[in-house]
């Protein structure tokens, strides 16, 4: 998604309102409509294998890779700590094992 995100430059700022304000006449609103409803579904999935935790929503990654993507676009983070953004991301909505 942070792929996709960044394949305009400063095309992150307009979906994160698009997504916030959830205007009917923003032509961004369907898409980022679209792309948050697959999410969902991915991550439905993911909680029904037990690997990311109930709580988190669609949304929530939606924002975290627009995050990311913004911060990549406008030069904010270099790769390092990009990397370990993604990483956060990709671990920080796992579930724990808790017999570890």
């Amino acid at each position: 998604m942070e792929e996709y995100f960044s394949a305009f430059s400063g095309l992150p700022e307009p979906l994160m309102a698009a997504a916030r304000a959830q205007d009917p006449d923003n032509p961004l609103t369907l898409p980022c409509d679209t792309v948050i409803s697959a999410t969902e579904k991915c991550v439905r999935a993911a909680q029904r294998t037990g690997s990311v935790c109930a709580s988190v929503k669609g949304y929530d990654l939606f924002l975290a890779a627009l995050s990311v993507a913004w911060l990549k676009g406008v030069g904010a983070a270099d790769e390092e700590s990009l990397g370990r953004l993604r990483a956060l991301i990709a671990t920080g909505y796992r579930e724990r094992d808790i017999r570890t």
